[in-house]
């Protein structure tokens, strides 16, 4: 059985990979995109079709690619599932929920009241 923390690793590789693929257009991009590269082991080629791609997506979905790219580096630096705002520990049902998410419910409504 997985753990729930890579479950989630997995499910944000899933959601990163289908970002890419709205966007990509070649058989050489599609054929990158079934790899599972991490980020800094990605050689200079396959980094410039990143690039490519990336230009092909809205802002919405350069958001969520930075968003689950930054979850994943979170889950190797062993900071996955802490809020960034109080420290305690995210609930899993929250992380399943929202996998991208850096605060607690709490300290997640605490930050929306204050944008209003």
């Amino acid at each position: 059985m997985m753990l729930p923390v890579e479950n989630l690793r997995a499910n944000l590789l899933v959601q990163r990979r289908d970002l890419f693929r709205q966007a990509a257009q070649t058989e050489d991009d599609l054929l990158w995109l079934e790899t599972d590269v991490e980020p800094e082991i990605i050689e200079r080629g396959q980094t410039e079709t990143m690039v490519r791609l990336l230009d092909r997506l809205d802002e919405r979905e350069k958001r969520e690619i930075e968003a689950i790219d930054s979850a994943l580096i979170r889950i190797e630096t062993g900071s996955y599932g802490r809020c960034e705002d109080c420290g305690k520990d995210i609930p899993i049902a929250r992380l399943e929920a929202l996998p991208t998410a850096t605060t607690c419910l709490a300290c997640g409504k605490a930050r929306e009241a204050l944008k209003k």
